[in-house]
């Protein structure tokens, strides 16, 4: 893991993660510790930008998708070999419950901006699993297209943004409603977005 200087692209630290596959990582809201998914190791890996300190979090087979709630008190982690979901509590690093992801291979996952919802994407199922943040409870399943993986929600929580990677286009779903609005085609195999500024 690299943190770089944005302007000049000088290497500032690095942290060894010694886990298989290091992939998707998110930081704390006040940007002290940051968790790395490790697919092939099937955990996570805590970093902590004052001290340095790494620790490895035992998750599921396949952690790649991680999110942390918008007051950074849990991380969820889909485990895409697992078919499941694992809850960090942020203040202890590990792992307070593991849930079964409502779908097939659950690859990326993304709270709701006002942290009541976690959003799941089943990319062999084709869908995404809506689950309550405070019950742990699933809450709905939406169809979207083939492989869904990226979710992008807007600033508001009202619209949320799949990219469905085989199928070469996003869906667009209204968030309180969980229904689809709409679908628009890409270019080949979308998976990541973001919000440009």
């Amino acid at each position: 893991m690299l943190e770089l200087d944005a302007w000049t692209g000088e290497i500032l630290k690095a942290w060894k993660t010694s886990q298989q596959v290091s992939h998707m990582v998110v930081p704390t809201p006040d940007e002290r510790k940051l968790y790395v998914a490790n697919i092939g190791s099937g955990s996570v890996t805590v970093i902590d930008r004052s001290s340095d300190a790494v620790k490895t979090i035992p998750t599921g087979a396949g952690s790649e998708g991680i999110d942390v709630a918008p007051d950074g008190r849990e991380i969820w982690v889909s485990n895409r070999a697992a078919h499941s979901l694992s809850i960090i509590d942020a203040a202890t690093d590990r792992v307070r419950v593991t849930l079964e992801s409502g779908g097939e291979m659950p690859i990326r996952i993304k709270f709701t901006p006002d942290g009541r919802e976690v959003w799941v994407s089943n990319a062999r199922s084709n869908t995404i699993t809506v689950f309550d943040a405070r019950t742990r409870q699933q809450l709905a399943t939406i169809e979207v297209g083939a492989v869904p993986v990226g979710i992008l929600m807007t600033p508001d929580g009202r619209r949320a943004f799949v990219a469905n990677t085989n199928a070469n286009q996003v869906t667009v779903i209204d968030v309180p409603g969980r229904n689809v609005l709409r679908t628009f085609a890409t270019g080949t195999e979308p998976d990541g977005m973001a919000w440009a500024k």
